[in-house]
């Protein structure tokens, strides 16, 4: 296990079934950071005796670089990244997939805005989507401020004094749960520039079966009513993304029941 004395800040990087190279080159652009006194935690989610376990603990020197947990789970990693925030070491945290890659400057700048700004708990970037070939670090698409993954996210470590632990009795969207408590409480500060863009696959977030998310997507609906009732644009796109979910399920009448909700809430 590696040990930074007094880590300013800890990068979480979640694996699941991700090939060795792709791993060592997010681990990579880790290590490259302008920023220093980076505590790097691995959260190894494969399942034991899996050929993605086996190759990962071959990798000596590459685990010799970082804080590595085992914690086998599918799906969003829920119970792994609450054991994280029981141990993390750093004034500041992020979490990553493996698949995901920075800039170098990226963690200098966000932390150098948070310290100079500390009313900012959170921090979120713009992302950039990665295309076809993952190992090509120029192969990118959309760069947009409209999404929401938690690797664009930053947190100041007291900022899980607020919106607490990941709600591991969701469905799906446990992700998108953090966000909508960070929007309940305010706390998101947006930054934007190439510098701070990170670029994500996402084909490793939100990926979930259809009926899964459309009753992941309605029990957020229920625990943030109050914020839906402020922000009608939010629950109209909500119903949509229900609705659409339902679809993909093939259970058609939950999706008109859904695709009317959206067409009769005002804006």
């Amino acid at each position: 296990m590696a040990k930074i004395e007094n880590p300013i800040i800890s990068v979480v990087i979640q694996t699941r079934q991700t090939p060795p190279m792709i791993l060592k080159r997010c681990i990579q652009c880790i290590q490259e950071q302008t920023l220093s006194r980076i505590e790097i935690i691995l959260l190894d989610s494969n399942d034991p005796g899996s050929q993605y376990k086996e190759a990962l603990q071959e990798e000596k020197e590459l685990l010799s670089d970082v804080v590595y947990m085992e914690i086998p789970e599918e799906g969003e990693f829920v119970n792994g990244k609450n054991s994280v925030l029981k141990v993390f070491q750093g004034d500041y945290i992020t979490f990553l997939s493996a698949q995901d890659i920075m800039p170098a400057e990226r963690l200098e700048k966000i932390v150098a805005i948070m310290e100079e700004n500390h009313s900012y708990n959170t921090v979120y970037t713009d992302m950039a989507v990665q295309q076809a070939n993952m190992l090509d670090v120029s192969d990118f698409g959309l760069v947009s401020q409209d999404f929401e993954y938690l690797a664009q996210l930053v947190f100041h470590r007291e900022a899980f004094d607020w919106i607490g632990e990941f709600d591991n009795g969701l469905v799906a969207h446990c992700d998108d749960d953090i966000w909508f408590r960070l929007n309940s409480l305010h706390l998101p500060h947006h930054i934007s520039s190439p510098e701070t863009t990170i670029s994500v696959c996402p084909d490793c977030y939100h990926d979930y079966p259809a009926l899964e998310s459309a009753i992941g997507c309605r029990q957020l609906m229920v625990k943030y009513d109050s914020l839906f009732q402020r922000n009608k644009k939010m629950k109209k796109r909500h119903y949509k993304k229900i609705a659409e979910e339902y679809k993909k399920a093939r259970v058609l009448h939950r999706y008109i029941q859904f695709w009317a909700k959206a067409f009769f809430t005002r804006k």
